[in-house]
């Protein structure tokens, strides 16, 4: 007879299990029992001698002065950018009221308010010249 190919059996029990005293072929009714160790798996912490701890408290220490250092530098910078911003402020609205105020002393209606007051007489909008009387 020729043997064909056959898959092991994946549902047969290992027979080099023990069986202890308490244990009634596998079965347990009631309470679970703990059989020796628990089903956790407990992950290993790695050992960290003290020294290192102790450097390391100090160099983020270390770093912590020199970020707090750098914090309050930016605050510093921030204030003086306000104040020069501010200063600018108030160049650039003197500078307007200034501006506005010459405007108004080149103006037109100022030229023709001086213009009739020193004798020149408007020729109307057909004539662009002005015109002096003796």
């Amino acid at each position: 007879m020729k043997k064909d190919n056959v898959r092991p059996n994946k549902r047969k029990k290992k027979k080099n299990r023990k069986k202890s005293s308490s244990q009634s072929n596998g079965k347990v009714y009631g309470r679970k029992i703990n059989r020796g160790k628990s089903q956790k798996k407990k992950i290993p912490f790695p050992r960290i001698k003290p020294w290192k701890v102790i450097t390391g408290a100090i160099v983020l220490g270390l770093l912590g002065m020199l970020y707090l250092k750098h914090v309050f530098a930016t605050q510093e910078l921030l204030r003086e950018v306000q104040q020069a911003e501010r200063e600018y402020n108030q160049a650039k609205r003197l500078h307007s009221n200034y501006r506005l105020t010459y405007d108004r002393m080149i103006g037109p209606a100022e030229i023709y308010d001086k213009a009739k007051g020193l004798g020149f007489v408007n020729g109307g909008p057909a004539e662009k010249v002005i015109e002096v009387e003796k």
